[in-house]
């Protein structure tokens, strides 16, 4: 549907399941349920804030001033997979989880939704909700920092509705409210505040083109030692195993938005380059990589990642016994 609606473009694959993700078909009812209920939860949530956003927009045209406002909407970063009161918590009879048991001791499932729960959806729902990328919040595949934008405002001119896929970046934010402002960054004041890194989607936004970056300019990213580089179309990707090869990765995110094919190997050059743009953001910004990843003593921990063939559920190897067409027959009278 979103290759329908020209949201992605034709062709575009789906990620790879997260591999200690199994299909949930092949879980049993009750888990099935669970995991319905907590997305149950999310769609009310996302229908309460749908519905006092229209709330706020009914007011500003009552007031006179909705054609006088510009509205810009996104995301912070990727879905959340993570089981947040599980980090909360922590181990029973902690402080942690006794402040958690006091303020949230609605825990049982029948009671999910009410005053006093804490519900994440876990990173099965995570990774549906970041569709078809892959990966979500907590790492730099394109599922942890990709995300919709969606601006309205007099100041947009592009066709209503039309959809572009020009790179942008949340520090563009603050050059662009102050273009639309009719004011300007208080340097000359104020010299020692550092320099925005952002840049103002103002041409962007009246039409005159689909990107305000070249295909030199670069993004770049670390987070728990993961790193990432964007540069046009490409982007160069490193990541602790076993969400990662623990080395670098190139892909082309226009083409393969769901990161399925490493082209490292076949383009040195690109490499090379978007290397010294990595290296200069590290400089620039006095980044310090840790030697260690956060999931070191994770891995031995997990299932083991497993080429997925066709017939073959996640998490089940290719030797699975299937019983033969006559054992599933009924049997002769």
């Amino acid at each position: 549907r979103q290759v329908e609606m020209g949201i992605m473009p034709a062709g575009t694959e789906l990620a790879e399941r997260m591999w200690f993700v199994p299909d949930p078909i092949v879980l049993a009812p009750a888990s099935r349920y669970i995991l319905g209920k907590k997305m149950e939860l999310y769609a009310g949530m996302v229908e309460n804030m749908d519905h006092h956003i229209g709330r706020l927009i009914d007011h500003l045209k009552k007031i006179g001033e909705y054609e006088n406002t510009i509205f810009v909407f996104f995301g912070d970063n990727g879905a959340e997979g993570t089981d947040l009161f599980g980090m909360i918590a922590g181990s029973p009879g902690s402080r942690d989880n006794l402040f958690a048991a006091i303020n949230w001791n609605q825990t049982h499932p029948n009671a999910w939704g009410d005053p006093g729960t804490w519900v994440g959806y876990g990173p099965m729902w995570a990774q549906v909700s970041m569709t078809p990328f892959s990966q979500y919040k907590g790492w730099l595949a394109e599922g942890g920092i990709r995300n919709a934008l969606i601006v309205r405002g007099p100041n947009v001119k592009r066709p209503a509705g039309s959809i572009n896929h020009g790179l942008m970046h949340v520090a563009d934010l603050m050059p662009t409210l102050l273009e639309v402002a009719g004011t300007s960054y208080p340097k000359a004041s104020q010299p020692d505040l550092p320099p925005l890194i952002g840049k103002s989607w103002g041409p962007m936004l009246a039409g005159k083109g689909d990107s305000v970056r070249t295909e030199q300019d670069y993004l770049a990213w670390e987070v728990f030692g993961n790193r990432a580089v964007r540069q046009g179309d490409w982007k160069l990707r490193w990541q602790f195993k076993p969400y990662g090869k623990g080395d670098w990765e190139l892909f082309n995110v226009a083409k393969d938005p769901a990161e399925r094919n490493d082209l490292a190997a076949q383009n040195p050059g690109k490499v090379k380059a978007m290397l010294a743009a990595w290296e200069s953001y590290v400089k620039a910004n006095n980044v310090i990589l840790p030697s260690r990843g956060p999931y070191d003593t994770l891995e031995k921990d997990m299932p083991q990642r497993v080429t997925v063939h066709p017939g073959f559920p996640p998490l089940v190897y290719q030797q699975q016994f299937v019983p033969p067409k006559e054992m599933l027959a009924d049997p002769k009278p």
